[in-house]
């Protein structure tokens, strides 16, 4: 049941491999590891060596592996996910959501320049949402969360000289 609440907290919140998801998924596997090598060791000693008992014993660590697995793969497929580049920003606006977090880590915005804004992102995204004079909209996708209802933008405003001022991942 945790790895059910783990895969929904992973899918939703689409997370990626981080210093908090890689231990959160890895302490329950090696707990129950630990409580099965307990176990062995207790049964062994009393039973000496029952094949059955050891073959259940490698059914459930089998059986236990998969939600493991199917996390560790789900991180995978959402870290691959939100890695930015100028190529995955063009060709899907509803993945661009996913991938504004590792845009804004990598690139200090306000060093530059409107065109180079757009030589990076490509076009505004044709809006009225949050349009005015100074600045530029991009459409990222329906924001993240469990229940999506609303999109993210991602406004950039500039200076009278084309200089980035200031940035905002808003929603609507």
């Amino acid at each position: 049941m945790l790895y059910a609440g783990y895969i929904l907290m992973i899918y939703t919140s689409h997370s990626s491999y981080s210093i908090v998801s890689i231990p959160a998924i890895l302490l329950p596997f090696l707990f129950l590891l630990l409580f099965e090598l307990l176990l062995w060791k207790q049964t062994n000693i009393q039973l000496k060596s029952n094949m059955k008992v050891k073959n259940k014993f490698k059914l459930i660590t089998i059986l236990s592996s998969v939600p493991l697995l199917l996390c560790t793969v789900i991180l995978g497929i959402n870290e691959y996910h939100s890695h930015f580049t100028t190529e995955k920003w063009l060709n899907d606006d509803s993945k661009r959501v996913y991938m504004v977090d590792n845009l804004l880590n990598d690139y200090e915005l306000k060093e530059l320049t409107k065109s180079d804004i757009i030589s990076l992102l490509g076009p505004s995204t044709e809006t009225d949402y949050f349009k005015e004079d100074n600045n530029i909209v991009y459409y990222l996708g329906n924001e993240r969360g469990l229940i999506s209802i609303d999109s993210e933008w991602l406004v950039i405003n500039f200076d009278n000289n084309e200089k980035v001022t200031k940035y905002n991942v808003l929603t609507d």
